[in-house]
């Protein structure tokens, strides 16, 4: 089974680094800058990951987390954030987010936690 991962980001440099590192090892990657691109997206496409930035301008982080376990509750989210607010880390888990990564993300946890969802969701369930 082929992953398909959503990067959400309205930072483009990040956007574009992140997504020729995971489309190098063959993974599926679909991109948005905004929460309307990213929620269609989810919906056209039913990517297995979403890698969601909480802060971007317009709709929030947060908000993308709730409309799209909405729309999809099995999806695995991991949000990544470069603040450090209370309570912020443990309002996405509650949302349900998989994980809070902090900025700067070393690569190598990105890639670590994409394969151990992807490797997760394939062993519950192969049809996805």
């Amino acid at each position: 089974m082929s992953l398909k991962l959503l990067l959400v980001d309205d930072e483009l440099d990040a956007l574009e680094g992140t997504r020729f590192f995971f489309e190098a090892q063959g993974i599926e990657v679909l991109t948005a800058q905004g929460g309307h691109e990213a929620l269609a997206l989810l919906k056209a496409c039913r990517p297995g990951v979403i890698m969601l930035d909480i802060k971007m301008k317009g709709m929030s982080g947060l908000e993308i987390l709730r409309k799209a376990k909405a729309f999809d509750p099995s999806v695995a989210v991991v949000m990544v954030t470069g603040v450090s607010e209370e309570g912020l880390e443990e309002e996405c888990l509650a949302l349900g987010a998989v994980c809070v990564l902090h900025k700067p993300v070393r690569i190598e946890e990105l890639e670590q936690v994409v394969h151990t969802l992807h490797a997760s969701q394939s062993f519950e369930s192969p049809g996805r």
